[in-house]
């Protein structure tokens, strides 16, 4: 009777609130990887692996192997391996040693030892092997029944006789087995590297599942041992798993609040702020016109260096020219001194020299002044001629940087539309049409009328484009304040669940304990009464059994609010899931919706800024 009360309080998890999928997964029937609590015979976690020794069916754990291997043809199958090989048998005594020394192997094994074994070495490595297959497996009463009965529950495709394993190190015998022996190593490092890879393979569902299939496993054990302290503990830790996995999703559930947050001022910060691209294009735009200008200022000077030494080159001509004349003004004065000393002088030819010499003073004097006149006048055009010329320059260097910043030159631009309206200044230009090569008014002037109207029309379209799209970004942000008031609410359900269970199931511990107490006072009270009589014996086994059985009805229904708490909290957390993974989606889709708006409202301020000085 004890023993069934024990049973029947056993905190025990029903079956039913497993779902199909972790119902329907099996454990691999294959080994575990050879730790160093497996080399030492002990278990590797909370639930023993199933034995190899019985009649096997799953096929779980084996290599991939050819259909045809595993036919159900009722014919001996010959092996294709080359058995009888000696290099080949090599190989395969230096891969059984190998696995046999990594996994802890005690008895002494050489390749010599295995050229022709006895009977005790093949039934140690077997048992081995075995071993490594099953944990609980304990020794082979006869080598020559277990070990084909083992090989057959392992579906070695090929017979092994049992008259063989009576000389198993005959040369006909020895290589079969060896071989069959290579088998199971095979399978069994295939096991190693499968279980070494199964955490990988998993998602966050398929291992959370995994997870409660084996706590309802180690819980069922319990429940049928009849360990209450062992299934008590398997609850509480369950539970507490439970309670950090809602901790968590809550935590996540408030970072992505505060990243959504922080995202959301962030954007109204750009939004209020001027943009720094503006600000970059604007410094661009400002250093852009310095160098422009300093590269007219460097051209400017260029030119008039050009022009001085071209001045220079004159003057050094009428200077080499005026040297010439010079020279040869004195060869005339010496021969007209020579001539004036031969000749025979009188007064009145002495004055009338004088007079025309004074003539001649007069004349050339006035003649000096005017040509300095005409030389200020010459210079003082040229100079205003240089400075008008360099003005131009400025104003048409500024139009064509304009001109490129709107992608007008060259006449492949983007909005040249093949009209050519770079203007170049040709300082050797006699008139004003040689010195500019457009026709500003014919031709660059109607041009820059069509394009104005046609940058009009789509500034007009991309206004409209960009409210739709601010209205879009309003019902995104509207959507996601929904999403949040929903997973609020979720959380609320989670919260109040939660305590509702932990209330039920203090009511039903109290029940349960006010149950037991009035079964030990009945116990008592027939102890007591065991002389007085019949009547009153029987209606003490009466209460008692009354008793008893209100004590299973109120076992029966905890256990069923217990599994309907932990059904409805199951639920709960995966809605929870569910609904973090639809905000996660929502938020990167909203985040990339919000990143393309960006990137339009940039190219649209800047197509503005672009056409702005047209």
């Amino acid at each position: 009777m004890e023993n069934k009360e024990r049973r029947q309080t056993a905190g025990a998890v029903p079956l039913g609130t497993v779902s199909p999928s972790v119902l329907n997964a099996r454990k691999s029937l294959g080994l575990p990887r050879a730790t160093k609590e497996s080399k030492l015979g002990r278990k590797t976690g909370l639930i023993s692996r199933p034995s190899l020794a019985g009649k096997l069916v799953s096929t779980g754990g084996q290599p991939q192997r050819r259909s045809s291997t595993y036919g159900n043809s009722s014919g001996i199958k010959t092996d294709p391996r080359p058995v009888t090989d000696k290099g080949y048998q090599q190989k395969l005594v230096r891969t059984l040693i190998q696995f046999l020394s990594e996994h802890g192997y005690q008895h002494p094994i050489s390749p010599k030892l295995l050229t022709s074994p006895m009977a005790k070495d093949v039934t140690a490595i077997a048992q081995f092997l075995h071993a490594q297959a099953d944990p609980h497996f304990k020794k082979f009463t006869k080598l020559e029944l277990d070990v084909p009965e083992l090989f057959k529950n392992l579906r070695y495709p090929f017979g092994i006789s049992k008259s063989a394993l009576f000389a198993v190190g005959s040369p006909h015998t020895w290589p079969g087995l060896l071989a069959a022996l290579l088998w199971l190593v095979e399978l069994l490092s295939y096991q190693e590297r499968a279980e070494e890879a199964r955490p990988e393979t998993f998602d966050d569902k398929q291992a959370a599942e995994h997870d409660f299939y084996e706590y309802i496993e180690a819980a069922y054990k319990a429940f049928l041992s009849g360990d209450d302290a062992e299934a008590q503990e398997l609850d509480d830790s369950k539970m507490q798993q439970f309670e950090e996995r809602a901790s968590s999703i809550a935590q996540e559930s408030n970072e992505l609040q505060q990243g959504i947050e922080q995202i959301q001022a962030e954007l109204r910060k750009l939004r209020s702020e001027p943009s720094p691209l503006n600000a970059a294009q604007a410094k661009l735009t400002e250093y852009a016109q310095d160098q422009e200008k300093l590269q007219r200022v460097i051209e400017s000077l260029q030119g008039h260096k050009q022009s001085l030494q071209r001045k220079l080159q004159e003057h050094q001509g009428d200077l080499h020219s005026k040297q010439q004349q010079l020279t040869q003004v004195q060869q005339d004065c010496e021969e007209m001194q020579q001539k004036v000393a031969a000749q025979t002088i009188n007064r009145d030819d002495v004055l009338r020299m004088n007079t025309e010499r004074s003539k001649q003073e007069e004349i050339r004097t006035s003649l000096a002044m005017q040509r300095e006149t005409l030389e200020r006048r010459v210079g003082d055009q040229e100079v205003k001629l240089e400075h008008q010329l360099g003005a131009l320059e400025t104003t048409v260097q500024a139009y064509n940087s304009t001109a490129d910043r709107l992608q007008l030159i060259p006449t492949t631009a983007k909005r040249a539309d093949g009209a050519q309206f770079e203007a170049q200044i040709d300082r050797t230009g006699a008139i004003a049409s040689d010195i500019v090569s457009l026709d500003l008014k014919g031709s660059v002037k109607p041009a820059l009328t069509r394009l104005r109207d046609t940058s009009a029309d789509r500034a007009r379209a991309l206004s409209a484009e960009a409210l739709a799209l601010q209205e879009r970004v309003d019902a995104l942000g509207i959507a996601i304040s929904e999403r949040m008031e929903e997973n609020n609410g979720l959380q609320e359900q989670v919260e109040e669940l939660e305590g509702s269970w932990r209330e039920k199931k203090g009511d039903l511990e109290e029940d349960m304990r006010s149950a037991r107490e009035k079964v030990d006072g009945l116990k008592q009270e027939i102890a007591g009464v065991r002389g007085w009589g019949s009547q009153p014996l029987q209606d003490s086994h009466t209460a008692y059994h009354t008793l008893q059985g209100q004590l299973e009805d109120v076992t029966r229904r905890t256990q069923a609010e217990r599994a309907s708490l932990s059904s409805e909290l199951e639920e709960a957390i995966e809605m929870i899931c569910s609904h973090k993974f639809e905000i996660q989606e929502i938020i990167r889709k909203t985040l990339e919706q919000v990143r393309q708006h960006q990137a339009a409202f940039q190219a649209q301020q800047w197509d503005e800024l672009l056409e702005e000085p047209a």
